[in-house]
């Protein structure tokens, strides 16, 4: 449950229009109105017709009625940032976001389910921007509904491609569209002119041996994104076996978020969290010879 206790500065004819001042969608709203009791102005029920006031004081509350029906299963978890609407962990690689038939209890959203336990009330399961399973580092999980359609984020990613390159930061602009064998949607995406538009910006952080480090940060955020782009360009990450090469000997997709900026609702200030690099990237940036990075062309 989330309540929210809110004045406004002005009269409104429409509880309606302040609360679309304040920055709620329409989808929020509209769970409020099937909420019963979740709207109160100064201690009585109101709803979005009622007029509000300069001065009265609004109380939103949003219930969840059922908990997500995710198995809950004891894993330690590596907590970055927590308060009473956001829960941001380091994802262990390897480690799904959600469960699956493969990974029905070896999942994040089962250890989430586990601790979430400790506060005793319905929750449900919401992961703002969701990892790949082999993909390390930051994760946003939001604790209501109000903070899942309110928060806003932008995350940073270093990933160990194969190749160097002659510039030292270049943007990707190629349309992705997922890949349909027999009229059955694949795991797979391509680039295709029927795809949805996609921007992946791309900083060149080392040049290795045949190896490089990138930061990257992308514009919308489509499946597989910056996998799709760098193969596409002829550097497909490390360990990559779906858009790269089969004998890849990486020990997984070599892709980490390592920093997340992070909006909070409201008008709070952003929170920076940030993931350290793990072992496995650690391991192949210590046992390659540091070559110099060529000069911007």
């Amino acid at each position: 449950m989330k309540t929210l206790l809110l004045s406004p500065n002005k009269d409104y004819d429409k509880l309606y229009y302040f609360l679309k001042d304040k920055g709620f969608s329409e989808a929020l709203i509209s769970t409020l109105r099937k909420l019963p009791n979740s709207l109160t102005i100064d201690g009585s029920p109101a709803n979005m017709r009622s007029k509000l006031k300069k001065g009265d004081k609004l109380k939103v509350t949003f219930f969840e009625n059922a908990s997500s029906q995710i198995k809950p299963i004891q894993f330690a978890l590596d907590i970055l940032y927590e308060d009473e609407d956001l829960l941001i962990i380091n994802k262990p690689a390897s480690m799904p976001s959600i469960p699956s038939k493969r990974h029905f209890e070896n999942n994040i959203a089962s250890a989430v389910m586990f601790y979430m336990q400790k506060y005793n009330q319905p929750f449900v399961y919401r992961v703002l921007g969701r990892l790949d399973k082999e993909t390390s580092g930051v994760l946003i999980i939001t604790k209501n509904q109000f903070s899942a359609s309110m928060t806003s984020h932008k995350k940073t990613y270093l990933a160990l491609c194969h190749g160097t390159f002659t510039k030292q930061e270049f943007e990707i602009d190629k349309p992705i569209a997922t890949l349909i064998n027999n009229q059955i949607n694949q795991q797979k995406r391509e680039i295709s002119q029927d795809g949805k538009n996609a921007q992946t910006h791309v900083k060149v952080l080392k040049s290795l041996n045949n190896i490089s480090l990138l930061e990257i940060s992308l514009q919308q955020g489509r499946t597989h994104q910056i996998r799709v782009h760098l193969s596409s360009i002829g550097h497909p990450l490390l360990g990559d076996k779906l858009y790269g090469k089969e004998e890849d000997l990486a020990p997984r997709v070599m892709l980490h978020c390592a920093s997340a900026i992070v909006r909070p609702p409201l008008n709070c200030l952003p929170i920076t969290v940030t993931a350290p690099l793990p072992d496995d990237f650690n391991a192949i940036l210590n046992h390659q010879p540091n070559t110099e990075l060529p000069e911007e062309k």
